[in-house]
């Protein structure tokens, strides 16, 4: 290996396979124009911080780097790796691809785009960046895996650090893609922090709903001319018999496989909205909500609706970018949100598994809708109003509560959302 780009770490060996690949897949994914003279020495400092952040094996050399640019950066590892806050991100960086990705990928930009804007002047080629812009890529690196760790929580699958599968749509890169843009919104640090907080105080519960399989416990008997489908015995009758009941019906199982259900959340993103903490608390307990299915198995259906119903949303990766990053503002049309959802429970898929609907709003709007939630009809609607009245909504409820926009009344709705 070329002096140029020694490797700061021990631990970790540069000629190694996995240093290797690992060095050229943030290459790969960090898909800008790396500055032809720091390129070699960027993508080493790079890899030297993902192992850093990643493995327990690698440690910061104590000797000197001999190339000016690298011994800069060995001289920041070396003080960070003494920090309280090194400390605290390496409790979840470590082992955790994705996070350990994503800080390498954001030092890789920000120490680029340095060693573009200073290019080598008079013949001089080591371009090393001051430890006042080592101190600064590494800082705005470390804010946006704090905020991708928060995002991490709540997307959480069953293998922490790993990529989530293609179907659910959480790769590094959309990781990445959807921390950049929640950094650029006001407040959608707060709403993950709440989000989080109320998933861990939260008591853990989920209500079972049955759905139709040919597999799963017995739910009763019935008439049935599919062979498959009767009692042995039914098959071990006289012919007389046997012939008679394949013309009317044998007797056959029903069963019921146990599935979780699921959420279908409707929230309010008209202007109204913005004022004060409904946001923030709206938006915290929709993916607290979120999380919740998710842990337990369950489907979340979401809507956003202001002066019309936005698309529904099931994906992971689409239920938190929108929330997260989507404005509030227009009008407001409880109605025409209400009236979709009601199709969408008509699908088979869905009805199965909820008739419920939760709506999240703060009532400004004519609500009149009787007709459309009889008895009768079987759907139940939970409203949560948010600093309102409306008693549209409330004669057709049932359950009709005014949110206390801290932690209590939070806890208030989850606990309703028991009965779902």
């Amino acid at each position: 290996m070329p002096e140029n780009s020694r490797s700061n770490i021990d631990g970790i060996p540069q000629s190694s396979t996995v240093y290797k690949i690992t060095k050229e897949r943030l290459v790969r994914r960090v898909n800008i124009d790396l500055d032809k003279n720091s390129a070699d020495n960027i993508k080493t400092a790079a890899s030297d911080l993902y192992f850093l952040f990643y493995s327990g094996l690698a440690t910061v050399r104590s000797e000197k780097n001999k190339n000016e640019f690298m011994e800069s950066v060995r001289l920041r590892m070396e003080y960070i790796t003494e920090t309280k806050d090194f400390k605290q991100e390496r409790a979840y960086t470590q082992l955790n691809d994705r996070l350990s990705m994503l800080y390498s990928i954001n030092f890789m930009k920000a120490l680029n785009e340095n060693a573009k804007k200073n290019q080598p002047r008079n013949g001089n080629s080591s371009n090393a960046p001051d430890q006042k812009t080592i101190e600064k890529s590494m800082e705005g690196a470390s804010k946006k895996v704090e905020m991708a760790h928060e995002i991490e929580k709540i997307v959480k699958d069953k293998n922490p650090g790993g990529n989530i599968g293609k179907k659910e749509g959480m790769s590094v890169e959309s990781l990445i893609d959807l921390t950049d843009k929640a950094m650029k919104v006001d407040n959608a640090d707060k709403i993950l922090t709440l989000a989080n907080k109320l998933i861990d105080i939260m008591p853990r519960y989920t209500k079972k709903m049955r759905s139709f399989s040919n597999t799963g416990e017995l739910a009763g008997y019935y008439k049935t001319r599919h062979i498959s489908n009767v009692l042995s015995r039914e098959l071990a009758m006289p012919d007389e018999i046997f012939y008679s009941k394949l013309i009317n019906g044998f007797t056959g199982k029903e069963k019921r496989l146990m599935s979780p259900g699921s959420y279908y959340v409707l929230l309010d993103k008209s202007g109204s909205m913005y004022e004060g903490d409904k946001t923030l608390w709206s938006r915290s307990v929709a993916l607290a909500l979120f999380r919740i299915a998710r842990s337990r198995g369950r489907k979340y259906y979401f809507r956003f609706f202001d002066n019309k119903p936005h698309d529904l949303l099931n994906s992971p990766f689409d239920v938190v970018e929108n929330i997260l990053t989507v404005e509030s503002n227009k009008g407001t049309c409880i109605e025409c949100a209400l009236k979709t959802a009601l199709r969408d429970l008509q699908d088979t898929k869905i009805r199965s598994e909820t008739n419920t609907i939760i709506i999240i709003t703060d009532g400004e709007d004519k609500v009149n809708m009787q007709d459309y939630f009889r008895k009768e009809n079987e759907t139940k609607l939970i409203t949560v109003m948010i600093n309102g009245y409306n008693e549209g909504l409330k004669k057709i409820s049932t359950e009709y509560m005014n949110a206390k926009l801290d932690e209590s009344g939070a806890l208030e709705l989850l606990d309703v959302a028991r009965s779902v």
